[in-house]
């Protein structure tokens, strides 16, 4: 018969319970009344009549019904409107006798939590688990204990504020309800930063912008973003090697730090050359010799350097172009860096002779007059 004793304590097995004095009595009259025998079971008791029923006093209730009314145990309570005791509700407990009203059963603290219904002492309510917390009291079920939001964590059993719930470092992450550490925190992947502490999305790890690249995972500053050496360029945005840092192609160079576009690397000027990759100076780019010209620009190669025609000459280096032979003389040669003068007595027609026998016996012309001036005003 322990299972009729519903309003008597919490256990349901009379042998593995432990039960109070006062519930050990009214299990006394139990037992009398079972011994008694079913033609006795609804007689009287201490001269009660036989099939008792009706409200109990408050703060007593009938073991099973037709029975006496009994003083009420630990962990339930009586108003004096039942014949039962009522256990003291999920989240609640009473080590008190006789208890008169529901109020009287103890709400289990902030930051706590019980499943047990009649629960006789406050050991039956256990601490909120790690990553909730609780300011509220009487909880009867751990899923009312409050959740660590996404981009928290707490590792405090029993938690009574949401204070307890740490932030994700900058250069963290969690997508993570009710995290119990801070190993749920990721980081931000290599090439990536984040200055927000309590991050939930890798969103918020910003991209090392372009020109720049970074190796280092959790990274909270875009100060570890490494900036392209001069002479290279990169147009990836997050980046994370130096191998991403093109170099400028020969026939150009690049002083600066961080740049992102190849059109940052400078052309050597016409009658120049570079045979440098990821040249970082304009004094990579060398000269053409004399005798040679260069008329483009971003020359990759000194043999890009052409010998000046016959008829033609450069007596500087670096020359983007060559000059004619002038009159009088003459050159039969690729690549002169002077002219032959014709023999005496004998002069070319033009500038740009190629050969001695254009140098003809003929007076030279003379030199064209000025034009007169113009006349002066006659006029006062």
């Amino acid at each position: 018969f322990g299972s009729r004793l519903s309003g008597f304590g919490s256990c349901s097995r009379l042998s593995t319970c432990a039960m109070s004095p006062a519930a050990m009595s009214s299990l006394a009259v139990l037992v009398a009344v079972a011994a008694a025998g079913p033609a006795n079971t609804a007689g009287s008791l201490r001269g009660e009549p036989r099939g008792l029923s009706g409200a109990c006093p408050a703060g007593t209730g009938r073991p099973v019904s037709g029975s006496p009314c009994m003083t009420c145990p630990e962990g339930t309570w009586s108003s004096g409107k039942q014949e039962t005791c009522t256990r003291c509700a999920a989240g609640t407990w009473s080590g008190v006798v006789a208890l008169k009203s529901e109020s009287g059963c103890n709400r289990c603290p902030a930051g706590m939590w019980s499943t047990q219904e009649g629960a006789i002492a406050p050991s039956a309510c256990q601490s909120c688990p790690a990553g909730r917390w609780s300011n509220g009291t009487g909880l009867s079920a751990p899923s009312q204990c409050v959740q660590c939001v996404k981009g928290t964590w707490s590792a405090k059993m029993g938690a009574t504020s949401e204070s307890v719930c740490k932030q994700c470092e900058a250069g963290k992450w969690s997508p993570t309800l009710a995290a119990t550490s801070a190993e749920a925190c990721s980081n931000c992947a290599m090439g990536r930063y984040s200055m927000v502490s309590g991050a939930w999305s890798p969103d918020t790890c910003k991209a090392c912008q372009q020109g720049t690249w970074s190796s280092e995972e959790g990274a909270s500053t875009s100060s570890v973003c490494t900036a392209c050496g001069a002479g290279k360029w990169s147009p990836a945005e997050g980046a994370i090697s130096a191998s991403t840092c093109s170099s400028c192609a020969p026939g150009r160079w690049n002083s600066k730090l961080g740049s992102f576009s190849p059109t940052s690397c400078l052309e050597c000027s016409s009658g120049t050359y570079s045979s440098t990759l990821g040249a970082t100076t304009v004094s990579t780019c060398q000269p053409c010799g004399l005798g040679t010209y260069q008329p483009i620009k971003a020359a990759a190669d000194k043999g890009l350097c052409i010998p000046c025609a016959v008829g033609n000459f450069s007596n500087s280096e670096g020359a983007d172009t060559c000059s004619y032979c002038p009159e009088g003389s003459y050159g039969d040669a690729f690549g002169l860096t002077a002219c032959k003068s014709c023999p005496k007595g004998t002069w070319t027609r033009s500038a740009g002779a190629i050969r001695e026998d254009l140098c003809y016996s003929w007076v030279k012309p003379p030199s064209p007059s000025p034009a007169p001036s113009a006349p002066k005003d006659i006029y006062p």
